[in-house]
């Protein structure tokens, strides 16, 4: 089902002018619904030449495209006419472009399409539900070839905000001219995390609505704009809060489902390994060499399994800065993944927190091996100064 609640806009923090900020308002009020729902309302900016940033929240779209990588850009205008074709009469929305990261595709897994009133199937092109994700986006003024500026900066407020960000990156199009590429107006969007929200609804799921209540005060008060300081400061006083309260099984259930969303094509390579030979050794051998041809490298701490344990642990965010690394800063901003961790001047947060990093390895291993995990324990982590972060779950 399409959401068709009319978008609203939450603004950054470089305020522009009122009149800017009102023409911005009704111009993404014009979009299809269907595609955008935002997250507030729209302030007032003061005038600043980078693009307007704001937080906006896509609900489930019923959307057709084709999803097939891509090299270049090019090989995207062919199957535009195709869609164009196949989805006449049922567009409800801009033609929209969707990179999805961590998938195991050569070049960019691509999917062109549109927001549909209605399923569109051809031996291309197919109609699926797009899920409801968190972005970030301003709108770029320019050729297709220059949107990685813009993507940078949106990456950059979310680092400043200590956001993670998740694995979807959408371009809409909303003027495009192939033959005048440089009158191009293109919405580009990043996913991000939104932690406060699904942490709160975490904790009301396992204590109940007057526990969460109690454990997330002051999260209210949290903006997408919130500065990574701030947040940080929040995260720590509530997982104090948590902690007084509640068991270590409950801490694990409720942060480790706070994780960026593994995707599904990712989980199946891995479980295809396991399932040709019931080999869980197959499947680290896999991960590391997966991991190893990325800016990561191979992991720090190697996978370990004896029948009751399974150890696992994080590839550093950038190998290279880590190796290169002198003081604890340091290391911590070139190897943790997490946003907030790695953003903070001086996060003094409870290692728990790392149940979030246990979390998306969670979500590959229970399918792989077909259990659920009840208990897990942090057995290194940057926050309390080694030099990795590791877990063991515990099957038995």
């Amino acid at each position: 089902m399409v959401d068709m609640k009319t978008p609203r806009i939450r603004a950054d923090w470089n305020r522009r002018s009122l009149v800017g900020a009102g023409i911005r308002c009704l111009a993404l009020a014009s979009l299809p619904p269907a595609l955008l729902r935002a997250a507030e309302d729209s302030a007032v900016r003061d005038a600043d030449p980078s693009p307007a940033v704001d937080a906006i929240v896509r609900p489930q779209t019923l959307f057709a495209g084709i999803r097939k990588p891509i090299i270049s850009r090019a090989e995207l205008e062919p199957r535009i006419a195709r869609l164009e074709k196949a989805c006449a009469g049922r567009v409800a929305g801009p033609l929209t472009h969707i990179f999805r990261f961590d998938t195991p595709v050569e070049g960019y897994d691509s999917e062109i399409g549109f927001p549909v009133s209605e399923p569109v199937t051809t031996d291309e092109v197919s109609t699926h539900t797009l899920r409801e994700v968190h972005f970030y986006s301003a709108v770029h003024e320019g050729p297709p070839d220059t949107l990685h500026e813009t993507s940078r900066l949106l990456h950059q407020r979310l680092n400043a905000a200590g956001l993670s960000p998740e694995l979807e990156q959408v371009e809409v199009y909303l003027q495009r001219d192939p033959d005048r590429p440089g009158r191009s107006r293109t919405q580009v969007m990043v996913s991000y995390l939104p932690w406060p929200e699904v942490y709160r609804a975490q904790l009301a799921r396992v204590l109940g609505e007057d526990a969460a209540r109690e454990i997330w005060a002051g999260g209210d008060l949290l903006t997408p704009f919130t500065l990574v300081d701030e947040r940080c400061r929040w995260v720590a006083a509530s997982i104090e809060r948590l902690k007084a309260c509640t068991t270590v099984e409950q801490q694990f259930d409720i942060l480790s489902r706070l994780a960026v969303v593994r995707p599904p094509e990712n989980i199946l390579r891995y479980k295809a390994v396991y399932d040709r030979g019931r080999s869980i050794e197959a499947v680290f051998r896999a991960l590391n060499e997966d991991v190893s041809r990325t800016r990561t490298g191979g992991f720090l701490d190697p996978h370990r399994f004896d029948g009751k344990v399974l150890h696992c642990s994080k590839v550093p965010y950038n190998r290279e800065a880590y190796l290169a690394a002198t003081t604890p800063a340091e290391r911590r901003k070139a190897f943790c993944f997490c946003s907030l961790v790695r953003e903070a001047t001086d996060p003094r947060i409870d290692p728990i927190f790392c149940y979030d990093a246990a979390g998306w390895a969670r979500q590959l291993w229970e399918p792989v091996l077909g259990v659920e995990f009840s208990r897990c324990t942090i057995t290194h982590s940057i926050l309390k100064g080694d030099a990795f972060c590791a877990w063991d779950y515990h099957l038995v």
